[in-house]
């Protein structure tokens, strides 16, 4: 047993050796390229505001304004959505133009990630703040990506009324049904604000009768975009969708509707 038992033991620590042998030949791995893209940029705090830009930024003197329109902007989508009040630091690399933006981002319009907001102008701080804010109000990515879209037009806070926009397109028989705009893979923020303008005046309908928590399980909803609304608003499609072109109707000026068309 005892020479059993050694045997064992001699056995483990050859193969112990072996392992050590196999792992000091491997090849170490290179060390991480650091990023020095913004080793030499300023950084501006106000409140839970952090602003990154580069020296000689020609609009250093608006960061003040800049990181209250964040903390105003944050309070109310986080009012409006239901969402618990943001108290993290909120990171923004503020870029000379578009055309440092793209150089160093390799991105053709402004985004966010988990990480931070990258801007330039021209642009509003809505788009890039939503971006930013939605994965924190909803984990996962909707199955009809035009809710995603019409919430980062709603919250964009350009000062664009999109129920005027939507009446215009009812107007003009250009309108894009409820059904079809749940399946349009055409609707993108960054680069229209047709289909993206409607969504937005449909997510604005959904909150004001129905509330945060409704329009949520509508953007996380596994099925069908029919069988959400059915579970969701309590009809089928085509009368939310009347509900919701009365609503519009009611909340647009008259004064405005015959000017509203590609707004």
């Amino acid at each position: 047993m005892r020479v059993l038992l050694a045997t064992v033991v001699i056995a483990g620590c050859a193969m112990a050796s072996i392992g050590c042998k196999e792992k000091s030949q491997e090849t170490p791995k290179p060390a991480p390229v650091a990023d020095t893209r913004y080793t030499d940029w300023k950084t501006f705090n106000f409140q839970n505001i952090r602003i990154l830009y580069p020296p000689g930024h020609p609009l250093e003197s608006t960061l003040v304004s800049m990181a209250e329109g964040y903390v105003r902007s944050i309070k109310r989508v986080d009012e409006l959505l239901g969402m618990a009040p943001f108290y993290d630091t909120l990171k923004v690399y503020f870029y000379s133009g578009y055309g440092q933006g793209r150089e160093l981002t390799g991105q053709q319009y402004p985004f966010a990630d988990s990480q931070a907001i990258h801007f330039w102008l021209p642009s509003f701080y809505g788009p890039t703040l939503m971006q930013y804010l939605l994965p924190r109000w909803a984990p996962d990515p909707p199955r009809h990506a035009f809710l995603k879209h019409g919430l980062i037009a709603l919250f964009d806070f350009s000062g664009q009324n999109y129920h005027a926009s939507t009446i215009g397109y009812w107007n003009a028989r250009e309108f894009i049904p409820l059904s079809k705009l749940a399946t349009d893979t055409a609707v993108n923020s960054n680069e229209e604000r047709f289909q993206s303008a409607e969504a937005a005046s449909f997510c604005a309908y959904v909150l004001a009768d129905f509330g945060p928590q409704a329009l949520r399980e509508l953007y996380l909803s596994p099925v069908s975009f029919d069988s959400s609304v059915m579970q969701t608003c309590f009809a089928p499609i085509d009368t939310v969708q009347s509900h919701w072109l009365n609503y519009v109707k009611l909340n647009v000026p008259k004064d405005s509707i015959r000017d509203s068309i590609g707004k």
